[in-house]
C-alpha cells in the first residue's frame, strides 16, 4: 500500500480500476436519468452537424454537449462505452485529489485516501454521481484549478511559485462554467484565496497581476463562446436560453427547506463528514500559519460557497450536491494526515492492514449489486428500440411522448423536434420558460412527412396539452408495448 500511494501513475491506475470495479454493474442499462440521454441525443445531434440552440435546445451550457460529441466519435456511442468513460472521468477527479491533497500537506497516503473517498461518494447513490451527469465532468476541472494554483501554495506560502498557474487555473474555471455556471462558487474561493495569500503578505503588486491573469484565463473560454453564437448570427437566442429561461421559472423553495436539502446530503455521507469534521477540529488547534489549517480553512470556505450555490435556485435535484463530493473528500482525507489523532479506535493496525482488501471486496461486491440490480429492472427504452425496429421504414422517425429521448439514440433516428428533453414540451413551467408555442410546435412535426409514430406511456398525467391534442387529430392508435406504453401511427 505504501509503494501504490506514493507512486501517482501507480495511484491512477489504482483509482481507474477501483471506479471501474464500483461502477461496472451500471453500464448495460439504456437509461439511468434522463439527463444524461438528453447529452447524448443533442451531442449526436451536433455530431451530425446540428447547431445547439438553433436545430437542438435544452437549459444547459453547450460544454457538456461538446463533451459528449467527442465521447460519441471516441466510443462509437455505445452506451457502456459511455458510462467507461464517465467511469474515467470520475476516476480522473479522484486522481486530482490525490495530486492536490500531496502538494498541499505532503501526504501521499490522505491524497489516496481522497481519490478512493471520491470515487465511492460519486457511485453508491443513483443520483449522486452513478447516474452520469454534468458535475462528474467540471469536478475533474475545478479539482485540477484547486491543485495547481491553492495546493502548493498552502504547503510552501513563502516560495515564488510560477506564475502561470493562475491563467491556466482561470482557465480551467472557464471551461468549467461552460459546462456549468455553478462553478461561480469554486472560482470566487480561488479568488479569495489568491487576494489572502499575496494580500496578507504586502504583495499587492503580485496580487493584482496574478488576479488579471486568473480572470483572463477564466474569462478566455467565455468570451469563445460568445463569439462562437456571435459567428452563427445566434447571439439573441444565446442570451435569451442562457438567461432570461433561467430566470423565467425560479422554485420559490423556504429557506428551512433548503437546508434541509442540505441535511440530506450530511446524512447520506455521514461516516466522511465525521472524519472531515474530526480533522477540521484538530486542523484549527494548529498555529494560523501551519499549512493544515491553512489546507482546512480553503476548504471549509469553498464548501460553504458550494453549498450556497447548490442551495440557491430552490431545486431539489441530488445532482445539483455532487458539486460538493470533491470538497467533502479532501476534508475527509485529511484524518489520514500525519500527526492526526482524532477518532483513535479506527487507527489499529489491523485494520489499516486488511484495508486494501475491504475495499477492494466492497467494490467488487457493490458493482456486482449494481448489475444484478439492473438486469432485473425494467428497461421500456429497450422495449420501445425492439418495436420500433420493425416498423419504422427508412429516414421515418418518430416522437417519444414525455421521455425515452434515449430510443433516437438507439435507433439512429434523427430528432423531429429542437426539444430533445420532452419534458420541455409537456411540462408546464418548461413550456412557459421556454416561450414554447405549442401549436406551433405541433404544426411543425405534423409538416415532417418523415414523422411516422408516437410512442408514450398508457398512463400520463402530463401528456394531455395542446400539443398532444393537435396531434392526435392526425395520429390513431396504433398498437401497444407491453402493458405500459401505446403507439399511435399516422393516419392515411
Amino acid at each position: 500500500m505504501r509503494n501504490l500511494h506514493a507512486n501517482p501513475w501507480a495511484s491512477l491506475l489504482a483509482l481507474v480500476l477501483f471506479s471501474i470495479a464500483l461502477r461496472w454493474g451500471s453500464f448495460f442499462h439504456s437509461v439511468i436519468n434522463h439527463d444524461e440521454s438528453t447529452y447524448i441525443v443533442i451531442a449526436g445531434e451536433l455530431v451530425r452537424g446540428a447547431t445547439y440552440l438553433k436545430d437542438v435546445i435544452d437549459t444547459k451550457p453547450i460544454g457538456i454537449f461538446w463533451i459528449y460529441a467527442a465521447l460519441i466519435k471516441i466510443t462509437g456511442g455505445s452506451i457502456p462505452a459511455l458510462r467507461l468513460a464517465a467511469s474515467l472521468f470520475v476516476a480522473l477527479g479522484g486522481w486530482g485529489l490525490y495530486w492536490g491533497t500531496r502538494r498541499a500537506t505532503g501526504s501521499s497516503r490522505a491524497g489516496l485516501a481522497a481519490g478512493i473517498i471520491y470515487c465511492f461518494v460519486c457511485t453508491i447513490f443513483t443520483y449522486y454521481g452513478l447516474s452520469p451527469n454534468t458535475e462528474i465532468y467540471f469536478n475533474v476541472l475545478t479539482i485540477a484549478a484547486v491543485a495547481l494554483a491553492v495546493a502548493p501554495r498552502v504547503r510552501r506560502p513563502e516560495e515564488d511559485h510560477p506564475a502561470w498557474h493562475w491563467p491556466l487555473a482561470g482557465l480551467l474555471l472557464g471551461m468549467a462554467v461552460v459546462i456549468k455556471p455553478f462553478v461561480a462558487a469554486e472560482s470566487l474561493a480561488i479568488g479569495l484565496f489568491l487576494v489572502w495569500h499575496y494580500g496578507s503578505r504586502g504583495k499587492w503588486g503580485a496580487m493584482f497581476g496574478n488576479g488579471i491573469t486568473l480572470l483572463l484565463g477564466f474569462a478566455l473560454p467565455l468570451v469563445g463562446v460568445y463569439y462562437y453564437y456571435a459567428s452563427l448570427g445566434l447571439l439573441e437566442e444565446f442570451v435569451f436560453y442562457s438567461w432570461e429561461v433561467s430566470r423565467a421559472y425560479p422554485v420559490e423553495l423556504a429557506w428551512h427547506l433548503r437546508l434541509l436539502f442540505l441535511l440530506d446530503y450530511v446524512a447520506r455521507f455521514i461516516p466522511f463528514v465525521i472524519l472531515g469534521g474530526a480533522a477540521l477540529v484538530q486542523a484549527f488547534r494548529q498555529k494560523a500559519t501551519h499549512p493544515t489549517r491553512i489546507w482546512g480553512t480553503f476548504l471549509l470556505l469553498q464548501c460553504l460557497l458550494v453549498a450556497l450555490m447548490v442551495i440557491t435556485p430552490g431545486k431539489r435535484f441530488g445532482h445539483y450536491q455532487i458539486q460538493l463530493h470533491p470538497v467533502l473528500s479532501l476534508m475527509a482525507a485529511m484524518w489520514w494526515l500525519p500527526g492526526m489523532r482524532s477518532l483513535g479506535f479506527l487507527r489499529s493496525e489491523k485494520l489499516r492492514r486488511w484495508a486494501p482488501a475491504i475495499i477492494t471486496t466492497f467494490a467488487l461486491v457493490l458493482g456486482t449489486v449494481f448489475f444484478f440490480k439492473y438486469e432485473h429492472k425494467e428497461d421500456q427504452p429497450e422495449e420501445i428500440v425492439q418495436y420500433l425496429q420493425a416498423q419504422l421504414g427508412p429516414g421515418e422517425t418518430f416522437l417519444p411522448l414525455n421521455g425515452f429521448q434515449i430510443t433516437y439514440h438507439l435507433l439512429d433516428r434523427r430528432v423531429p423536434t429542437p426539444y430533445v428533453h420532452s419534458s420541455l414540451l409537456f411540462l408546464p413551467h418548461h413550456v412557459r420558460a421556454f416561450q414554447i408555442d405549442e401549436r406551433a410546435e405541433a404544426q411543425r412535426l405534423l409538416d415532417n412527412p418523415k414523422l411516422t409514430f408516437l410512442v408514450g406511456r398508457t398512463e400520463d398525467e402530463w401528456a394531455d396539452t395542446p400539443l398532444t391534442e393537435i396531434l392526435f387529430e392526425e395520429f390513431e392508435p396504433y398498437d401497444t408495448i407491453g402493458e405500459k406504453l401505446r403507439v399511435w401511427r399516422r393516419k392515411p
